[in-house]
C-alpha cells in the first residue's frame, strides 16, 4: 500500500480497482506516465507521482475518483 504523498504502484492502482468492481472485467494498461484501467465505458487513471485516481466518461472528465481510494 501507498503511504500518504507517495505515488501508486501499479499494483496497487489494480488492487484498489478490483476492489470497487469486483463483478466487473476490468483492462489495464501503463507506461512510465500513468496507469490505466477501462470499466465498459469509464476510463481511470493515475499519474505518475500522484496518489489520486481519475475519471474519464466519453472522453469527459468525471474529476477525482475519491470512491476507489
Amino acid at each position: 500500500m501507498e503511504k500518504d504523498g507517495e505515488p501508486m504502484l501499479y499494483a496497487e492502482f489494480k488492487r484498489k480497482l478490483r476492489r470497487a468492481y469486483p463483478d466487473n472485467h476490468i483492462a489495464f494498461s501503463s507506461n512510465v506516465a500513468q496507469h490505466l484501467a477501462q470499466v465498459g465505458p469509464l476510463k481511470l487513471y493515475t499519474n505518475a507521482g500522484s496518489e489520486a485516481i481519475y475519471g474519464l466518461m466519453n472522453a469527459v472528465s468525471v474529476g477525482r475518483a475519491t470512491g476507489i481510494e
